[in-house]
């Protein structure tokens, strides 16, 4: 297909206040597992009910990376796909909970040029649920085409501005960790595949031609099959730390798998990996985790045939807080991802809320 059989929009015909089209969306149980499919982010709390009820969340709910990738899908489901995603912050005010129903809803808060001549928009963007008017909200920044002929630029710099400097209340343990940094996951170990990209598409039914279209991509200004700027791929081997193939010769089996744990007790005892993984700097007697805010900036697409690595350092954390949830420290944390050839693709910082259930 030519870029006119899927069309774009241009800046120009950009209006502030103007609606986006938006959508519902089933989340599904289907979904969910769908998504765990598609990243290798096997974290219990979002796709086993009864774990989640256990330390303390109505249901099993959608993942931060599902919640980002179902905003990003309604910004280029308008912009079509010559807008390109520069940055994305959205905060949780609740769960996305299996078998809600949640309308994804936008307005265009305002449209302006960059220093350099981008033509950028921004919108403001909201999701729903049968019970609460909004349980996500999200601001995301789009470099459109112009009617003068330019696209968006395919590879930028990164902006000082987006650093997250440390608080200067940081508790003592916290401050340790300064200056710290620790090898993150790798997301993809293996090089990305046009199918790994397309199970993506089917969880979020994101079909955003980018994607999927290998002759559209070519032909685009991207050069060819990029992943969704949010994407999240872990890949074959993910789940050894979650207990899943183990038994492969020469692995390395889990502790509480070699403890002779079962049920619950080895679910809880092997989450705590996960918990490490994503919590590289932990507060103290604080095993639980759940994400409140996220921030990514996006530099340069990863495309099929990458891997990624990815550099973690604390950014801030607060003083001992007390909610509904339990006792615990608000981190973030920074995570710098790197393509093969040392490249800055992206980073994301994670507000969490690390804790003991009450």
């Amino acid at each position: 297909m030519g870029q006119s059989e899927y069309g774009s929009l241009l800046w120009e015909d950009v209006v502030e206040g103007q609606p986006l089209p938006g959508f519902d969306y089933e989340l599904s149980m289907l979904r969910l597992i769908a998504f765990v499919r598609a990243t290798g982010l096997y974290d219990y709390v979002h796709h086993d009910p009864d774990y989640a009820r256990a330390v303390g969340i109505k249901d099993a709910f959608a993942a931060t990376p599902h919640i980002g990738g179902l905003f990003c899908r309604a910004t280029t489901d308008w912009t079509g796909p010559l807008g390109l995603i520069r940055r994305i912050e959205f905060q949780m005010t609740g769960q996305c909970l299996r078998n809600d129903i949640l309308q994804v809803t936008g307005t265009v808060a305002r449209k302006h040029r960059h220093a350099d001549g981008t033509a950028l928009v921004e919108v403001e963007l909201n999701i729903a649920n049968g019970t609460a008017p909004s349980v996500a909200a999200a601001k995301v920044t789009v470099a459109l085409p112009s009617a003068d002929g330019s696209l968006p630029a395919v590879v930028r710099d990164r902006d000082p501005g987006d650093v997250v400097e440390p608080n200067e209340d940081m508790p003592d343990f916290a401050k340790a960790y300064l200056g710290q940094v620790r090898e993150g996951n790798w997301e993809p170990r293996e090089p990305l595949q046009a199918s790994d990209v397309h199970l993506w598409c089917e969880a979020l039914e994101d079909w955003n031609p980018l994607y999927w279209d290998a002759g559209f991509a070519a032909a685009s200004h991207v050069g060819g099959i990029v992943s969704p700027p949010i994407g999240l791929f872990y890949g074959a081997g993910s789940g050894l730390t979650v207990g899943l193939g183990y038994r492969k010769p020469g692995a390395v089996v889990p502790e509480p798998i070699v403890q002779g744990l079962h049920g619950m007790e080895l679910m809880s005892a092997l989450r705590q990996e996960l918990i490490r993984g994503g919590v590289p700097f932990p507060p103290p007697d604080c095993p639980e985790t759940v994400v409140t805010n996220a921030v990514y900036n996006f530099y340069r697409p990863l495309r099929v045939g990458d891997t990624l690595r990815t550099e973690q350092r604390l950014a801030t954390c607060s003083q001992l807080r007390k909610t509904r949830l339990g006792e615990g420290y608000f981190t973030s944390g920074e995570n710098l991802l790197f393509n093969q050839n040392d490249e800055l693709v992206r980073t994301t910082t994670l507000n969490l809320f690390c804790y003991r259930a009450l």
